[in-house]
């Protein structure tokens, strides 16, 4: 028969609510899109060009067919493609221990694991988490919240390619992700929101690498550089393999994570290692490539807000200008330091070319993020890339530098 549907916004958990009197059954459908304006300096880096772009608008289905019985559906458009996001079903018939199964976030960096990328203080994550974080994959998936909520984790495994929609070679990779809380229920303690823990992504893939390049703030995907997608045209490439080179062989990473939050301050850091093997060819010999990279960020909000968690800011005083209501928002200055360096037998092996691309780069970011209301973000800031050495530019000169003035304003609802 037919049931009868309450409708309403749900303000805390964001988006629009669709449930059966008894909360049974329900359907919410929340959405995201951001436009970045990026100005690089001159001369402008390889493939990359100033202007307006869009990184990301989401759409996102969910909600639960019984309470313990959750699901959801995502799309998303990615600069100049659309393409599945997420599409899982989740069981929670105990906090403790969940099964997911489907394509979804892999438990692999805290950046990518446990901050929403509109809650991020920065644009883009560090350069460890923008270029080998596991990214979303079908797979399947143990995790929970255990001892009163003092400890997180998380277990799966998945199709061994980051954020593909193909499985190669019927192989798996073991992801697993631990975050401590340990004093989290101690009331008016500065120690409350004090987190630890670490992640790992381990397997033995033989795929097309992804990413293809290694760029300073987006995504991995498997699109060479100068194939002129959008995306590759919106941030600076620094290594970009060989054509023919393959992943193959023992993948081991791993990264160590701290973060603190208290008031309105947000502090995070990481050390991340670990190895990827390459070969020049399907039939080439693999080389292990070792990989280091460590962050450490901070931001503080300045209009006194506070937060436990990195999540999205309600200001006290929502930007307005009408008579009665002024308000200007809230304010966070934010700034991090990043760095990612990969073993100088990426070039000896044949897996790259030393003469127009570099194995290390750093990052500085300094910036301020803007909260109209909950659902208005601005973000503006520099980001200044410094390379180990010079990587090839358009006009055939290559640089050791760049800078980018980025302006990201994003609707999240």
């Amino acid at each position: 028969g037919k049931l009868e549907l309450k409708s309403f916004y749900e303000y805390g958990d964001d988006g629009f609510r669709w449930t059966t009197e008894d909360d049974e059954y329900s359907l919410g459908i929340r959405g995201m899109s951001q436009l970045d304006t990026r100005v690089y300096s001159q001369p402008t880096p390889g493939f990359t060009g100033s202007g307006f772009y869009n990184p990301g608008t989401r759409l996102y289905f969910e909600g639960h067919f019984s309470q313990p019985i959750q699901y959801e559906v995502s799309l998303q458009n990615t600069f100049d493609s659309v393409a599945l996001l997420d599409a899982y079903v989740n069981f929670n018939y105990d906090p403790r221990i969940q099964l997911r199964i489907g394509r979804f976030k892999t438990p692999f960096t805290y950046e990518w694991y446990r901050v929403h990328i509109w809650d991020t203080l920065a644009p883009e994550r560090s350069l460890y988490a923008t270029n080998f974080e596991s990214n979303r994959r079908f797979g399947l998936m143990l995790w929970g919240v255990l001892l009163d909520q003092r400890v997180e984790y998380a277990v799966g495994t998945f199709d061994t390619q980051r954020n593909s929609l193909q499985a190669f070679s019927g192989r798996q990779d073991l992801l697993a992700f631990l975050n401590f809380k340990p004093f989290t229920n101690w009331e008016d303690s500065i120690l409350r929101d004090l987190q630890f823990g670490g992640s790992v992504d381990a397997g033995s893939p033989n795929q097309p690498p992804i990413p293809a390049a290694l760029r300073t703030n987006s995504a991995p995907s498997g699109n060479a550089v100068g194939g002129g997608a959008a995306g590759d045209a919106a941030t600076v490439p620094f290594l970009a393999f060989n054509p023919g080179v393959r992943e193959k062989g023992g993948r081991a990473l791993w990264e160590l994570h701290t973060a603190y939050y208290c008031g309105g301050l947000s502090l995070l850091a990481a050390w991340q290692s670990g190895y990827e093997s390459y070969a020049p060819g399907a039939n080439g010999a693999s080389t292990r490539i070792p990989i280091d990279g460590w962050f450490v960020q901070a931001g503080y909000i300045l209009t006194g807000e506070t937060i436990r968690d990195r999540t999205l800011i309600d200001p006290l005083h929502p930007f307005d200008l009408r008579s009665g209501r002024f308000g200007l928002g809230a304010f966070e200055p934010t700034a991090r330091y990043s760095e990612l360096r990969l073993d100088p037998q990426i070039f000896s092996a044949g897996l790259a070319d030393p003469t127009r691309w570099t194995n290390r780069a750093q990052l500085i970011d300094v910036g301020c993020n803007w909260y109209l209301n909950k659902f208005v973000k601005v973000y503006g800031g520099w980001e200044h890339a410094m390379f180990g050495s010079p990587v090839f530019s358009a006009g055939g000169t290559p640089t050791k530098s760049n800078d980018l003035f980025w302006v990201r304003t994003q609707l999240y609802f």
